[in-house]
């Protein structure tokens, strides 16, 4: 589940309507000057897959300005480097934010894995009617309730205490008349309901799922959907459990039948929510089931046209890339990046000859370990292979200063720079981290593809004769 990470330390308010539904996010963000401060949403909340939907270079004086339109109320994240805070934006809006001043630069090696943290960040001069605030007070009285009466809600299932604090929520908040807000309360809520059973199965679905609206970038809506639905494709459903669900998807017309089959379902006689629980079902089968993996991603793709709900064919293709991403036989992701002479080099020049990528730092014992090692590989595949090192060192000048030392080292060295989302990209989590990449520029064999000291000489040898 997604946590609500912005914080709010100011509680006045002050938001403007821009022209048409664009929405202002401008601001100030000491210490982090020359650097980019990016805008991502989540293109839906079922895989979480990120857009980048602005971007600005946080000027000399700290400031900054971006302008985007979410076309709806939705969650979005503000990230410099790789440090982030998530907060809720509202179509034609301004916002004026604070971000509180760190040290940018303390980490030695970029990873937005592990040495990311959050950005403490305050909305200056909100107003009496901003929605963050409302959430920010909602969830404060929620985890402080959840605290107080978790016993007795999921081990004596005292279903009073859920009507009791539904009555108290609903009188501090009823003049706050804010369509995403009413929801994102209501299915928050519904949440204490699930947890001390005070309704089953069907109850709760026919209370906030059957002939109701599918709420897609309601934060709220979409965690208790993903709470109520979690394995209900392979466990709960009565009818599709009954159903062999691995012949389903090894069948023709696998999507088509897996609807036809889930229709029995009286929860899921609505066609749009159908879809959605199914294509819920089979992100959960494929990080489930190895085996079934390569099917699935036929599934998910014959979804993206068979799906009647505009809302779910999309998702459906966000799935698709999201379960295809750096599987073998994928496009590795492009970049440029200067070399050691600051030259640029980019992934494409290299198309036509098989390339072996190292993610590394000079920081990382093992990296060095494994450098050695690429060292004695280098002069017999040089011909036939190219090898590239991606520096992840904050600064340049640390990879230039290694290499230098290392007259052994003639291969190419990259440094991420300020291309950090690469890592992202890359999915690198810890270094040292290699890949192959076939003469078309796809991923090869595995990911990741095995180091030097596991075997990575067999795999060159499979490379370079492909």
């Amino acid at each position: 589940m997604k946590r609500f990470l912005f914080t709010l330390i100011v509680p006045l308010v002050f938001v403007v309507p821009v022209m048409a539904q664009n929405t202002l996010i401008s601001g100030n963000a000491p210490g982090a000057e020359g650097k980019t401060i990016r805008w991502f949403q989540y293109a839906d909340l079922l895989t979480f897959r990120e857009e980048q939907a602005a971007s600005a270079v946080i000027d000399s004086s700290g400031d900054f300005s971006l302008t985007a339109d979410p076309v709806e109320t939705r969650i979005i994240t503000l990230e410099i480097d790789f440090h982030r805070t998530e907060f809720f934006v509202e179509p034609g809006k301004s916002y004026r934010l604070k971000v509180a001043e760190m040290d940018y630069n303390q980490a030695q090696e970029i990873n937005p894995f592990i040495s990311s943290q959050s950005l403490k960040t305050e909305i200056i001069n909100p107003g009496l009617n901003e929605l963050n605030i409302w959430i920010q007070n909602y969830n404060a009285k929620y985890d402080q309730f959840l605290l107080d009466h978790f016993n007795q809600l999921y081990l004596e299932r005292n279903r009073s205490l859920v009507d009791t604090f539904r009555l108290s929520i609903n009188r501090m908040f009823q003049d706050v008349n804010i369509p995403y807000y009413q929801d994102y309360m209501t299915y928050k809520t519904a949440g204490l309901e699930q947890l001390s059973r005070a309704l089953n199965q069907y109850q709760l679905a026919k209370k906030y799922f059957i002939d109701r609206p599918i709420l897609y970038q309601n934060m709220e809506y979409m965690n208790f959907f993903n709470s109520y639905f979690t394995k209900y494709v392979t466990a709960t459903s009565n009818v599709l459990r009954k159903a062999d669900i691995t012949s389903l998807i090894n069948g023709p017309q696998p999507f088509r039948m897996l609807l036809k089959t889930a229709a029995g379902d009286s929860i899921l006689r609505n066609e749009p929510l159908r879809e959605l629980v199914l294509l819920k079902g089979l992100q959960e089968i494929f990080y489930s089931n190895i085996n079934l993996q390569d099917r699935v991603i036929e599934v998910v793709r014959e979804a993206e046209t068979e799906c009647k709900t505009p809302e779910n064919r999309l998702i459906a293709k966000d799935l698709s890339l999201r379960i295809t991403r750096l599987r073998p036989g994928t496009a590795a992701p492009g970049f440029t990046l200067a070399d050691r002479n600051n030259t640029p080099v980019s992934l494409k020049e290299m198309k036509g000859k098989p390339v072996v990528l190292c993610f590394w730092t000079t920081y990382c014992q093992g990296c060095l370990s494994e450098m050695e090692m690429m060292a004695g590989l280098w002069p017999r595949y040089k011909d036939k292979v190219e090898f590239v090192n991606i520096s992840a060192d904050r600064d340049y000048v640390m990879m230039k200063f290694f290499i230098d030392r290392k007259p052994a080292y003639t291969w190419k060295f990259l440094h991420v720079g300020t291309n950090w989302e690469l890592l992202k990209d890359y999915d690198v989590r810890s270094y040292p981290l290699f890949m192959a990449i076939d003469r078309q520029g796809n991923i090869f064999r595995q990911f990741p593809a095995p180091t030097p000291s596991e075997g990575l000489e067999k795999l060159l040898d499979e490379l370079s004769a492909q």
